[in-house]
């Protein structure tokens, strides 16, 4: 851990002081103490609140998808025949194990203007699904949501299992409607894990890079950048370096948050077990 995330972490932390540019990557001239320059630099940087505010709508559009695309297919597995079950989760399993690579690439021959699938289906034409952002990102947002919805559904058919069995027949003699059962019963017997769920997927979702940078061959436009495209786009094209490391530093912050929050609710969950 020390070598793979401390070391590296303690670099851009360095950098994100100094002013780290292209002078110091083709002589031995060595970088000038920055202070905090580029961290209020950021405070005014119009491109790094709009990137934020993008960051912020996509990860919270793609958890809220895959959550609810994830629950609902654990509770339909729950009450189908076992030879359905079983052949739902092999599908879960084999999309889960596609690389997001391969899966980009799927979804960029899919809606490719000239011979996408998809127009031809919709009768679109030779719509071009990148003129605008817009429709650009919700073509993200499917890809990450169609990796994201089997490990969430796998995982919470597990916690489904483990809701006892006597309480909800015992509800359902009471007259409880099966809303109602899954509102009073079920709902909050897994609710630990659908919030470790929930908090997993907004850390994985808030740092999404490949399915955009692939899509948009390596050149996302400013319309298409989320923080850690902005961060890269400004250290391997700008060769700012040095406010390139300081947005990655407030960006692990940001996630920091999310990590403390997901942290208390695992101690939360065992001492309740």
């Amino acid at each position: 851990m020390a070598a793979v995330l401390g070391f590296p972490l303690v670099r851009v932390v360095v950098l994100s002081f100094q002013d780290w540019g292209l002078a110091q990557i083709f002589t031995d001239r060595a970088p000038e103490f920055a202070a905090g320059r580029n961290y209020r630099r950021i405070v005014t940087d119009r491109a790094f609140w709009s990137a934020l505010r993008r960051t912020v709508v996509l990860t919270v559009a793609m958890v809220a998808l895959s959550m609810a695309a994830g629950v609902s297919i654990a509770l339909l597995m729950e009450r189908v025949p076992a030879w359905i079950r079983r052949a739902v989760t092999f599908v879960l399993v084999l999309a889960w194990a596609v690389p997001s690579f391969v899966s980009t690439q799927v979804f960029a021959w899919m809606t490719d203007q000239n011979a996408g699938v998809l127009n031809s289906l919709l009768g679109l034409g030779r719509h071009n699904w990148y003129i605008d952002s817009a429709q650009g990102l919700s073509v993200t947002t499917a890809i990450v949501v169609w990796g994201a919805v089997p490990f969430i559904a796998i995982t919470t058919y597990a916690a489904l299992t483990q809701v006892p069995a006597e309480i909800v027949e015992a509800a359902r003699v009471d007259g409880a409607t099966g809303w109602q059962v899954l509102r009073r019963i079920t709902l909050p017997v897994i609710r630990p894990v659908l919030v470790i769920l929930t908090a997993l997927s907004v850390i994985w979702d808030f740092q999404v890079f490949n399915q955009i940078w692939i899509l948009r061959n390596a050149a996302p436009a400013p319309g298409y950048q989320t923080l850690s495209i902005y961060s890269y786009v400004k250290a391997y094209q700008g060769h700012e370096y040095g406010y390139a490391s300081a947005v990655a530093v407030v960006t692990v912050l940001l996630l920091l948050v999310v990590m403390v929050f997901y942290l208390r609710r695992i101690v939360r969950a065992g001492e309740g077990s």
